[in-house]
């Protein structure tokens, strides 16, 4: 068959086109909302900001600890948006990416819908689905602010599962070798799944299959060249397992995730197997299998990271996987929603409003009463997009305006001469898409309940970095309070270490047990699992152990010293003038 030119493809697919087009938006500036650099949200851009940084301008962060585990961090996605931020502004090419990445995933969800449940418009109710925050056991890194090699990952990672579906594999072993130069975590869960898929199935054999992992490898060698040539790190194994136990047990170790999460995410798994009454998908077979694969990695992930722990294998963290059992969970449950609704039985359509209804509590909940981060200190969620901290007004143009354009998208495309709808099914249909996108945006515009006091704090920590970037010298290095994250990103200078830097860790064995060393240098408690104020002494201790130029204080830790910047919350001293008066030998020991 002939591929259809741009014109061609354009007058078949313009009805669904424009509804992908104004989900994009309505994902990106409603549900997500875009954000750039923002500070104390526990957020990894305050890791990724100053990786990009530093390939944008070598001379940055020297001697910065962070930066020694920087190729430890195997991605090209940095580096190359480091190389690119030379010419053009980061945060407009951030934008631009986040723009991207989201469209991609709305369009992949789309046609992976479509394509496992042709002519039924699958795909319109499935893009709607994916706006849910569903339970997912490695942790919600699907939905983001902003654009991250993992999420951009993802969104091209769709893509190659469409392509697998549609039996184009070179087409699909290309991109998925490519993206493993992205996020070789998310391109390994795809391959697995696919290849366990294929070798449970007799039928599917082939020596012509053969070729596909050649062209992945041809198409991921630079990034096999790069960890290949990483240096090996003697460490010992017991400290790495602990410590990562402690700093990332959500996103690594399955017994220690939260008990409601694994209910609401077997939840979904009934959920799914009530949806096969309500019609299977074209290839149901090959999507089980692939299930089993994700469910395979889980139990392999589990069994070598809590009973016999494997360094490797707790980097894979291959419990992340299953977020690809929610992407066919959702499929499913969009079909089923849309054969209630076509069935026109008042209990069923009752049940497909309730079931959006259900999935979007979870987020309204978390936006009246947050939710504190895992960390070894008060940090609450903050869901609040840019738009509603900066113009409410706006804001609420902008997503009206959006909302009724996807009103108006799914009446157009379920009234296009094809469709056999009666009247009043597409009337239901339409107004199961308004209420559903107007569930899922809604808390956009709630005020998170964040803390008046974490408020205020941010406030006063960015007013601080913003004096550190502007009067102090680029080289000099900081001690600064290990609970609070960003300094790189607003300060750009060296930092000896916070506690989210600790993220970092699982990628180096030997960098992630010198990290916990500055922690605890830094007031960490585990037995506590929190951080105790740092006295005079200890700070003293860590300027001369550490060699740093100036030291970011709480004041309520009454540092003797001479700040050169102070505000309600926060005092900048440099080092020369922080009060020590005994050699570092009488301090600690």
């Amino acid at each position: 068959m002939r591929p259809l030119s741009v014109r061609q493809f354009t007058q078949r697919y313009h009805r669904a086109l424009i509804f992908v087009l104004l989900s994009t938006l309505i994902v990106a500036f409603g549900l997500q909302g875009f954000e750039h650099g923002r500070i104390n949200n526990f957020s990894d851009q305050s890791i990724q900001l100053p990786i990009i940084y530093s390939y944008a301008d070598p001379s940055l962060f020297n001697g910065d600890f962070l930066l020694q585990a920087r190729e430890s961090y195997v991605t090209l996605f940095y580096p190359t948006l480091g190389y690119i931020s030379r010419a053009v502004p980061l945060d407009a090419l951030m934008l631009v990416l986040y723009l991207l990445s989201v469209g991609l995933t709305v369009t992949a969800v789309h046609s992976l819908a479509e394509t496992l449940f042709p002519n039924r418009d699958v795909g319109l109710f499935a893009v709607v689905l994916w706006m849910a925050y569903l339970p997912n056991l490695g942790g919600d890194y699907i939905h983001s602010p902003f654009v991250t090699h993992s999420t951009f990952a993802i969104s091209l990672a769709l893509w190659a599962i469409v392509l697998i579906f549609r039996q184009k594999r070179i087409e699909a072993a290309v991109l998925l070798g490519f993206i493993a130069n992205i996020n070789a975590m998310t391109s390994f869960f795809v391959v697995f799944m696919w290849t366990f898929a294929v070798v449970t199935d007799r039928k599917q054999w082939s020596w012509r299959l053969l070729i596909l992992p050649v062209v992945m490898g041809v198409m991921a060698l630079p990034i096999l060249l790069w960890r290949f040539s990483l240096p090996l790190v003697e460490a010992s194994l017991d400290d790495f397992v602990s410590i990562i136990r402690m700093r990332l047990w959500y996103a690594v170790f399955p017994f220690s995730i939260s008990l409601v999460l694994w209910l609401g995410f077997f939840a979904l798994l009934m959920l799914w197997f009530h949806s096969f009454r309500y019609g299977k998908s074209v290839r149901h077979d090959f999507v089980l299998r692939m299930v089993a694969g994700i469910g395979t990695l889980c139990l392999v992930g589990t069994f070598f990271s809590e009973v016999i722990p494997l360094e490797f294998m707790i980097e894979l963290q291959l419990i992340r996987s299953s977020w690809l059992i929610n992407l066919f969970i959702l499929i499913y449950i969009a079909n089923m929603i849309r054969e209630w609704l076509n069935l026109g039985d008042s209990r069923q359509i009752a049940l497909a409003f309730l079931l959006v209804i259900a999935l979007a509590i979870p987020r309204w909940f978390m936006e009246r009463i947050p939710v504190p981060h895992p960390t070894p200190y008060p940090l609450y969620v903050n869901f609040d997009t840019p738009w509603v901290d900066r113009d409410t007004p706006a804001f609420w143009v902008v997503a009206s305006g959006v909302l009724a354009g996807i009103v108006f998208a799914v009446w157009w495309a379920i009234h296009r001469p094809s469709a056999t709808y009666p009247k009043s099914v597409s009337h239901l249909m339409v107004g199961w898409f308004a209420v559903s996108v107007t569930a899922f945006v809604f808390p956009a515009f709630l005020d998170s309940q964040i803390p008046s006091e974490q408020v205020q704090m941010t406030k006063e920590w960015e007013e601080a970095l913003v004096w550190v970037e502007h009067n102090t010298p680029k080289d000099a290095r900081f001690v600064t309070p290990p609970t609070l994250d960003g300094f790189r990103v607003t300060a750009k200078r060296p930092n000896i270490g916070d506690w989210k830097d600790g993220t970092v860790g699982i990628f180096n064995n030997g960098w992630a047990i010198e990290w916990y060393e500055v922690m605890l240098d830094l007031g960490f408690d585990e037995d506590a699992f929190a951080f105790n104020p740092l006295n005079q002494k200890q700070l003293c201790h860590v300027i001369d152990k550490y060699k740093v130029d100036y030291a970011i204080v709480f004041n309520d830790w009454y540092i003797e010293g001479e700040p050169e910047f102070t505000n309600e919350d926060f005092a900048v001293i440099p080092a020369d003038h922080v009060v020590c008066p005994y050699p570092s030998t009488h301090i600690i020991g």
